[in-house]
């Protein structure tokens, strides 16, 4: 059964090969730049665990980053004109992680790999579920919900490698605010923990609601990152 030390490692493993670091130094407490020579174009990540904070840079502006950002607190990291764009990243509260029961006045389907085929084309469920033109699809495990024959929210999973799972949910606009969406996605995570796998859940910092299906899942804060690139930013 997972626990929340193989959450813990399978995690710091994956943001260690994302941010081209050592996990020793994602537990450092300090602030960290790596150059990444692999990438030509011009390219800061930053993201933030625990007291550490990483930031990945492109050969290129390597030396004007670190003079730039050397000594600032994070929030001066986050709110500096190299980035934008930032995601809080949730792993799931193993001692919250029991089923709760459905609602009445829907159906639900728990859909795994190939069973999710039969889904192909359904349209409104971006964050949750997608196909790519040879009908391809990440998505490993399905759980929706029905009202009257139609798929009105759909919690999925996409393969991020032989450990994690990205989890995602949509929610039809008019069927919001009945609790589905963190339904969903708390189901959904039991059924991916129960397959030895580790889930982990992302919300933008301006998407409130989406971090509040977070914590009422029964999911934690546990990393944060930024997303893009500034393509023009001040130079001095």
């Amino acid at each position: 059964m997972i626990n929340s030390q193989d959450i813990q490692d399978a995690i710091y493993k994956y943001i260690a090969g994302q941010m081209k670091c050592n996990v020793d130094e994602l537990h450092s407490g300090e602030m960290i730049f790596v150059k990444d020579d692999t990438i030509s174009e011009r390219y800061v990540k930053i993201l933030s665990v625990g007291d550490t904070d990483v930031i990945t840079v492109s050969n290129n502006i390597f030396p004007e980053v670190v003079s730039r950002l050397s000594g600032k607190c994070r929030d001066e990291l986050y709110e500096s004109d190299f980035v934008f764009g930032q995601t809080i990243h949730y792993v799931p509260d193993l001692k919250q992680m029991n089923s709760i029961p459905y609602v009445d006045g829907f159906s639900f389907e728990l859909l795994f790999d190939d069973e999710i085929q039969k889904l192909k084309g359904i349209q409104g469920f971006d964050n949750s579920l997608s196909f790519d033109e040879d009908g391809n699809t990440p998505t490993c495990i399905v759980l929706y919900a029905k009202k009257d024959e139609e798929i009105i929210a759909l919690a999925g999973a996409s393969i991020v490698n032989d450990t994690l799972r990205e989890v995602g949910v949509d929610v039809k606009k008019e069927y919001r605010g009945r609790g589905l969406a963190t339904l969903l996605v708390h189901n959904l995570t039991v059924s991916i923990l129960e397959q030895e796998k580790v889930p982990f859940y992302s919300a933008s910092v301006t998407n409130i609601a989406s971090q509040a299906v977070a914590i009422r899942s029964g999911y934690m804060p546990l990393w944060t990152d930024t997303f893009g690139t500034r393509d023009n930013y001040m130079e001095f």
